[in-house]
């Protein structure tokens, strides 16, 4: 057992219970159990950052190994901390755990009593739903964010971890797969027509598995997957996997370090999420979620803002995606449900007259802009915010309402992008005025002539046109990229030139 696991006081956590937990500087050790649904008990380590807490929470892995190994795969050897160690001193929790029948998995309470040695694919192996459960019990464990959480999987297990993430109602943020074996058709599929990252590792001299590894990235529609090509002289080296990661160099960082780095930007950095309630400046009560990284506010350092304005018909969850990419960046971002939307309905519903009448009333003569402003107001008075570095996002309608805003603030407001624009008299009279920086996105088939009055009346305007369809939000369906486009317009804007 390794120097920095034993520093560590170990604490035997049932689900049923809780207790107070006791660990290092580093981290937090918890033993935890929990049960799946066809009746096993899976036995598990938790290590969480030291300060993690219901109102304090981090991303985490589960770490799933190979079919002859436990848990402690994951644990390192000597002096050189493993994967589970490594993790949460880098603010990512990590629960490795026995898959069935290994380790403390397995005993005479367990529906097979006898250690298994491998796990075949059929359809009654339901291996798979010791992950599902372990992600769930994630999920809902105080001190981690259920919306930032990953997997590590090693050989065999990858299979079913792929499984599990079909069947979940966790969303999986990243896939680690690390020589990867066995790998159904179907859950190729699956992978490819996700738009999960992965992170692929395959031996150069294991050229099987590596010709697997290689064909999940390539299909990989995530421009952030990756592949990692170490050696090993050996086929079925996952074993010493992680030892390698830790001392074989890439490019002047270990693997290890490569590997942290990656998950810190794709799973770490989608940065904290909460919902907040606001108040605009005619008393209206409205909803939004305020996503930020984690780093907002620590060191003295401000970081910008930026508030999205859905579409009429959009809620306050449609541009989650938008959200991640400028919180993976450094930007804190609100996202506003709007008077009449959502949870922003006083608690009615759109058969309502009072809410009927603001869905169809003429966005003319109703004080959508307000609900941005009030966006921008619950942003300025956040620690760690730059309160004259601020950015819209408007969608349809919401392009109005951003803009409106935008002419009345427009002192803090250095950039908005405006997706399949909505223009009337009003902004034709307000586009000339504006100094801010402005970026037009829409389709040929959607928008386009609203879109180019735009570009022709502002004064600072980038147009980008795609081919085909899509409106608003929904164009990333279609044009993936465009999530991308966002993200480095707004950090151009925002970071580089402020």
């Amino acid at each position: 057992m390794d120097k920095m696991f034993k520093t560590c006081l170990s604490i035997f956590f049932l689900v049923s219970m809780s207790s107070p937990a006791m660990g290092t500087d580093h981290y937090i050790t918890k033993e935890i159990n929990y049960k799946t649904e066809d009746g096993w008990t899976i036995s598990g380590t938790l290590r969480l950052p030291p300060d993690a807490s219901r109102n304090n929470q981090y991303p985490a892995m589960i770490l799933l190994h190979e079919k002859e190994h436990d848990r402690n795969e994951f644990v390192g050897i000597g002096d050189d901390p493993g994967l589970a160690q490594v993790l949460p001193t880098a603010g990512i929790a990590a629960l490795n755990i026995d898959l069935r029948g290994r380790g403390l998995s397995m005993g005479d309470d367990q529906p097979v009593e006898y250690e298994r040695h491998d796990f075949a694919f059929s359809t009654n192996d339901n291996t798979y739903l010791d992950i599902k459960a372990g992600m769930e019990f994630l999920r809902d464990f105080p001190g981690v964010d259920g919306f930032r959480i990953g997997i590590v999987a090693l050989q065999y297990s990858a299979e079913h971890a792929i499984r599990a993430m079909q069947k979940v109602d966790v969303p999986t943020r990243a896939i680690v797969i690390l020589g990867g074996t066995d790998i159904s058709d179907e859950s190729k599929d699956f992978l490819a027509n996700s738009d999960v990252p992965v992170f692929t590792g395959a031996s150069i001299v294991d050229k099987p598995i590596l010709k697997e590894m290689v064909d999940i990235y390539v299909d990989s529609k995530n421009h952030n997957s990756h592949l990692v090509t170490p050696y090993a002289a050996e086929r079925g080296y996952n074993i010493l996997f992680f030892e390698l990661l830790n001392n074989e160099s890439a490019q002047g960082e270990s693997r290890m370090d490569h590997l942290i780095r990656w998950l810190s930007t794709n799973v770490k950095g989608l940065g904290r999420n909460r919902e907040i309630t606001l108040t605009t400046q005619d008393g209206f009560t409205i909803h939004g979620n305020f996503r930020y990284p984690d780093e907002m506010g620590k060191d003295g350092k401000k970081i910008p803002g930026v508030v999205i304005a859905p579409g009429g018909r959009s809620n306050r969850y449609s541009y989650y995606r938008f959200e991640e990419e400028m919180a993976r960046r450094g930007i804190a971002v609100v996202s506003v449900e709007q008077r009449g939307r959502g949870q922003s309905m006083m608690g009615k519903t759109v058969e309502d007259p009072e809410i009927a009448k603001l869905w169809a009333e003429d966005p003319t003569e109703s004080p959508y802009f307000l609900d941005v402003l009030a966006g921008i107001d619950f942003l300025v008075e956040q620690e760690g915010i730059d309160e004259n570095n601020i950015g819209l996002m408007g969608g349809a309608r919401g392009t109005r309402n951003a803009s409106l805003a935008a002419a009345v603030d427009p002192d803090r407001i250095k950039a908005m992008v405006l997706m399949s624009v909505y223009y009337d008299d009003d902004l034709a009279k307000i586009f000339p005025t504006l100094d801010t920086s402005v970026l037009l996105i829409s389709t040929e088939h959607r928008a386009r002539e609203r879109t180019l009055q735009a570009h022709r009346a502002l004064k600072n305007s980038e147009l980008m046109l795609y081919p085909g369809d899509g409106q608003t939000h929904h164009i990333r369906y279609f044009q993936p990229g465009v999530v991308e486009l966002v993200g480095d317009y707004m950090e151009r804007e925002l970071i580089e030139e402020q």
